[in-house]
């Protein structure tokens, strides 16, 4: 009788293979979304308290003006975006459509000191309006609210930054 020379695999334990890749490829991809919607949402979170720190550099210097005068009591309101207002060297575009971020942000003067908060839009997410000391990327919202409120309130005293 003649011996065969077994050098291969079955056809077994090529599906069992392939079954197991499957059920591993089923955990790895939505693990590996979620891991990249995090940091894109980290980074949108990063852009937005840039703006602010740019902002509260502009208003400790004494560069924000409404009209001629100096903002520097009471409640007010710096809008930007992030595509013309040169406010950040990086551009400060959202990690989501690569696009302009705009916004404001909420400059409240108490009897404590300054308080700052910030609201911000691009196409697709936003940020409703949130003290910047807690801001993170749970407040970051995909076709929510925050998208809506992104515009000063009418009526509120603007400034702008002036060098």
């Amino acid at each position: 009788m003649k011996k065969l020379n077994k050098k291969g695999f079955t056809l077994i334990e090529l599906l069992a293979v392939i079954v197991i890749m499957g059920i591993l490829m089923m955990v790895a991809i939505p693990a590996m979304q979620r891991y990249i919607t995090n940091s894109r949402k980290d980074t949108y979170v990063n852009t937005l308290k840039e703006v602010v720190n740019v902002v509260r550099n502009a208003d400790a210097a004494g560069y924000l003006e409404n009209g001629g005068t100096v903002c520097n009591s009471g409640t007010y309101y710096v809008a930007f975006d992030t595509s013309t207002s040169g406010l950040l060297e990086s551009g400060g575009k959202s990690p989501f459509t690569k696009g302009a971020i705009t916004g404001y942000v909420k400059i409240a003067t108490t009897s404590s000191g300054k308080t700052y908060s910030i609201a911000a839009t691009d196409t697709q997410h936003g940020v409703s309006e949130t003290a910047v000391e807690s801001l993170n990327r749970g407040d970051v919202d995909k076709n929510g609210t925050a998208i809506t409120t992104a515009t000063v309130p009418t009526g509120s005293t603007t400034c702008t930054i002036s060098e």
